[in-house]
């Protein structure tokens, strides 16, 4: 990156290190990959910019075609202009987080010490998640212990307490960081539900570029009478999504409303699904795409009609995220929607877990389609989540 961009932006002047909680590897290559979009983010604020994770690689998860030595080994990758420095090793806690709490801190230790070697030190570690990272961060013998800001995303937040072990470690971190953000309303309440007491700034996620700055189509008129309308889901195809319901819904619906829904995304629930869509021949009513990369799912938000996020609850929801910035209107649950705030006139809201409610959402939306149109729409939530709006809180939070 030039030093012209390094010296415009926001955060010119900034050397921030990440220390995910989890990053992407050969035994999970989509673990945290939205972390990823926060070292563009501030690399495009003008910040310097680099990673420093411990990859504490379980047995049970290692391959044959990634072997992991016993003896943790550091590798130096690029993300665009920003160095990720890996520290790779196998590990087992035995189920106790205080083994993991140290090993982690110990990687890290080395890591930064390679990292500040060859790089320069940072001025402030940004550590992706209360444990281990945030505790890890917060404990070095080091000046950089004080200069460290945790932002949470577990969620529900009692994930990250569990098992009950973990939970002086979460709350110690928390308590020693300078700053402390969650990624939404509704992870900082459960925050503060379960004992934390500080004040917690909530910055939401990035959205990616790919979904904030690609130009917005004029939408047809939603009228199933005149031609086949395209609803779009995008997730994890698991119960707690409510892929089921929506399942049910796009049975209920296709005798009276020519709706053609695209799931876009893998899980546990695909071969179930491939066989009730044949069973129940809704081959054409009912397409089954599997996961896909983020061009191709701008593509498809950029083609949908409307966006369905029938999930149980999420703590920022970044696929909903996406499509709002693509202009898109929805239906969603009540309990998925908290965490955006999307506004009332843009979609329509259900009651979690109802099959009949999110059909009834459906035929609701497409009577009475959004007032806006789909550009300001876009405009609106860009606003909110791009990440140069997100650079920006974030450069209020260091600076402040």
């Amino acid at each position: 990156m030039s030093s012209d961009v390094q010296s415009s932006g926001p955060l010119a002047g900034r050397h921030i290190v990440i220390v995910p909680a989890w990053w992407p590897s050969p035994e999970d290559r989509l673990a945290g990959v939205f972390f990823q979009d926060y070292v563009r983010m501030f690399a495009a604020a003008g910040a310097r910019v680099g990673v420093v994770y411990p990859d504490l690689v379980s047995p049970k998860k290692a391959t044959r075609d990634a072997p992991v030595s016993l003896i943790p080994r550091i590798t130096i990758e690029q993300l665009g202009d920003a160095p990720v420095l890996r520290m790779r090793g196998l590990h087992t806690a035995f189920g106790r987080p205080w083994i993991q709490m140290q090993r982690f801190r110990r990687w890290l230790r080395r890591g930064l010490a390679a990292y500040a070697a060859r790089f320069g030190r940072p001025d402030v570690l940004l550590a992706m998640c209360a444990i281990p990272s945030g505790w890890a961060c917060t404990h070095l013998s080091d000046p950089l212990a004080r200069r460290v800001v945790i932002t949470e995303h577990t969620g529900p937040f009692s994930l990250a307490l569990t098992p009950a072990t973990a939970e002086p470690f979460v709350f110690e971190a928390i308590r020693r960081a300078v700053h402390v953000v969650a990624v939404s309303e509704v992870l900082k309440s459960q925050m503060t539900a379960a004992g934390a007491t500080r004040e917690i700034r909530v910055i939401g996620n990035p959205v990616a570029d790919e979904f904030t700055t690609a130009p917005i189509p004029s939408a047809e008129p939603m009228d199933p009478a005149q031609r086949p309308l395209h609803a779009l889901f995008v997730g994890r195809l698991t119960p707690e999504k409510g892929i089921l319901e929506l399942f049910d819904a796009a049975q209920r619906l296709a005798p009276r409303c020519d709706v053609i829904w695209h799931l876009i995304g893998d899980g546990p629930l695909a071969p179930e699904l491939a066989q009730a869509i044949s069973r129940h021949d809704l081959a054409h009513r009912v397409i089954l795409h599997g996961p896909l990369d983020r061009q191709q799912i701008r593509d498809h938000l950029l083609s949908a009609d409307f966006f369905v996020h029938p999930s149980y609850g999420e703590t920022f929801g970044l696929a909903f995220a996406e499509a709002l910035c693509m202009g898109l209107p929805y239906v969603a649950t009540d309990a998925a929607a908290k965490a955006l705030s999307p506004r009332s006139e843009d979609g329509v809201l259900y009651r979690a877990g109802s099959a009949a409610d999110l059909a009834a959402a459906v035929e609701k939306l497409i009577s009475a389609p959004p007032p806006s149109n789909r550009a300001a729409r876009a405009e609106h939530y860009r606003s909110k989540f791009s990440s140069r709006s997100v650079a920006a809180a974030y450069a209020d939070l260091l600076n402040s």
